[in-house]
């Protein structure tokens, strides 16, 4: 049972209103996290405005949800890897390829190469080494994907970090159990 109760768009507070709107155009409905994130109008336009405009920059939706994926998967985020697993197969990934991006690994060497500098993020607190950062280079990671991986994991981390605080429901399909 989650902590903090999901609002509806009628009950939600007034600034949060219209964003929740559009993310159930978006998605058809409104996804839990939002409904809980809508207690906090600043809360949740600072994650969709990110969200938002990092789906409009240089890594391409599956690269995005591998991160987002991995992440999840890092952090424990049950509610991130069934939503973003969900959103990844709309990124054309199949359901073997979600699993893959959860464990760390893809068959694309620009989505591993990245996955790789998730890791080194993630296991060093973003003081990634000099190594990091050209390992990356070597793997054609531009300077503006760099900045976008950091962006995509902080936003990660914030919605897992809301999951755990909220516990949740889940309402997307849950993710493959790992093996």
């Amino acid at each position: 049972m989650p902590r903090i109760t999901t609002v509806s768009i009628e009950t939600a507070p007034e600034e949060s209103r219209p964003i929740l709107e559009k993310i159930k155009s978006a998605f058809g409905r409104v996804p839990n996290i939002f409904g809980s994130m809508a207690h906090s109008p600043a809360a949740l336009k600072a994650l969709t405005g990110l969200f938002d405009a990092l789906e409009k920059g240089s890594l391409t939706g599956k690269a995005h949800e591998a991160i987002a994926l991995r992440v999840g998967q890092m952090n424990g985020c049950e509610y991130c890897t069934a939503a973003h697993t969900a959103k990844a197969k709309m990124a054309g990934a199949t359901e073997e390829e979600t699993i893959a991006f959860r464990k760390g690994t893809s068959d694309d060497t620009k989505i591993q190469a990245i996955l790789k500098f998730v890791d080194a993020i993630l296991e060093k607190r973003g003081k990634v080494s000099n190594a990091d950062v050209q390992s990356a280079r070597k793997a054609e990671i531009t300077d503006a994907e760099l900045i976008e991986t950091v962006a995509i994991i902080s936003c990660n981390r914030f919605t897992n970090y809301i999951n755990a605080l909220v516990q949740t429901d889940i309402d997307f399909p849950p993710a493959p159990v790992l093996e």
